[in-house]
């Protein structure tokens, strides 16, 4: 019996032992007890078979700008879960860790909301043809962030608890072990910026969470997000 079936097979008798009927319960109870001594299973192992991830691209950069960086960090936030960076062939994967679907639904968001980003910020760059290429790719960038500000309204906290916060911690260090904290790129703003954080802002404002997903997606993400 594989590893996850065992796990499966112990929590549905953990869950069993919960019932109202007392015989009902123990025999539960004692058949978990067998099965985690068999197997060598403790709780700790139990509660983190809780903690799953899901995976996505994070562009072609192995150093990912500020605004994605925020991006990221505003959908971890909303959704409840933590992101880890993994440079790869393509540039860089970024993964979100947490409990039951919620994973999976932050990266549908995070990738229906960067897909819109990307094209808002190179349609802005458009309109910049009379600056130079360094004026325009920081002043995209600070666009780009004011965006983001912007889609925080449209999602909603789902804050981890002391508890779950715990496992996905031991989660991220049996699996990864140590981690470093992602530095990105700050632009030092000047006067003529202001309109590019008020287009951004504006831009964002019109993002759309439910764009390029399928009915499935759609629905799941309409659970999670607020209006």
């Amino acid at each position: 019996m594989s590893d996850n079936r065992i796990l499966d097979k112990i929590k549905k008798c953990l869950a069993l032992a919960k019932s109202s009927s007392g015989n009902e319960a123990a025999t539960a109870l004692r058949q978990a007890q067998i099965l985690m001594e068999k197997h060598g299973v403790n709780q700790s192992a139990i509660d983190l078979s809780d903690v799953n991830s899901h995976f996505s691209g994070a562009g072609k950069s192995q150093k990912p700008p500020r605004y994605h960086h925020i991006l990221v960090s505003t959908v971890a936030y909303a959704f409840a879960v933590k992101p880890i960076y993994h440079p790869s062939y393509k540039g860089t994967d970024i993964e979100f860790i947490g409990f039951d679907s919620q994973p999976e639904i932050a990266t549908y968001c995070y990738e229906v909301l960067y897909r819109q980003l990307i094209k808002d910020r190179k349609n802005y760059m458009g309109t910049l043809s009379r600056y130079k290429r360094a004026n325009k790719i920081r002043k995209a960038d600070l666009f780009a962030e004011a965006w983001v500000s912007a889609v925080y309204a449209k999602v909603m906290k789902f804050a981890l608890t002391d508890k779950q916060e715990e496992l996905v911690d031991q989660y991220i260090k049996l699996q990864h072990g140590k981690t470093e904290e992602l530095k990105s790129k700050e632009h030092k703003i000047k006067k003529e910026d202001h309109s590019a954080r008020i287009e951004g802002r504006l831009a964002g404002h019109n993002a759309n969470l439910h764009s390029g997903m399928g009915e499935d997606k759609r629905t799941a993400l309409q659970n999670w997000v607020g209006k």
